[in-house]
């Protein structure tokens, strides 16, 4: 009897032991699924938010792009008022010097005008002078020889 029993214990050992073996091989698999579909998961809220980050990187990259470029038109806005301030105030600097060089040449031929108008006076005074002179002289040859011939 006593091997009878031996054996019946050990089927009866191993037939728990095959049931604890199944209830661990069925644990482990619910494990694996579970982790699997914990992976899964992980790896969608990953890419979703790696969606969202590259989302949000490329409206950033837009945004800069719109900035950069409407930077770039002021700038060129900039240039081209400065360009326009420096062409229109050398211009007026052209006009200004223009005018100035008229008034110059005015002012020389006026004073030309004025030397010529001088020297014809001064010759003028200079011949009259001496004409009177010359006539003085005739006076006083004239007054000599009137008292010359006085006795």
């Amino acid at each position: 009897m006593s091997l009878v029993r031996k054996r019946a214990r050990r089927v009866g050992a191993e037939t728990m032991n095959k049931s604890r073996a199944d209830d661990e091989l069925r644990q482990l698999r619910a494990t694996v699924v579970a982790l699997r579909e914990e992976l899964d998961r992980t790896r969608v809220g990953e890419d979703t938010r790696v969606q969202h980050a590259l989302s949000s990187a490329h409206q950033e990259i837009e945004g800069l792009r719109r900035t950069v470029q409407a930077l770039r038109d002021e700038l060129d806005r900039a240039r081209i008022d400065e360009e326009t301030r420096i062409q229109q105030a050398s211009s007026a600097s052209h006009q200004e010097i223009d005018g100035l060089r008229r008034t110059i040449q005015t002012l020389r031929d006026e004073m030309d005008l004025a030397a010529q108008r001088t020297r014809e006076e001064r010759d003028r005074l200079e011949r009259d002078w001496r004409g009177r002179l010359t006539e003085a002289q005739s006076t006083i040859v004239e007054l000599r020889a009137t008292l010359e011939r006085r006795p």
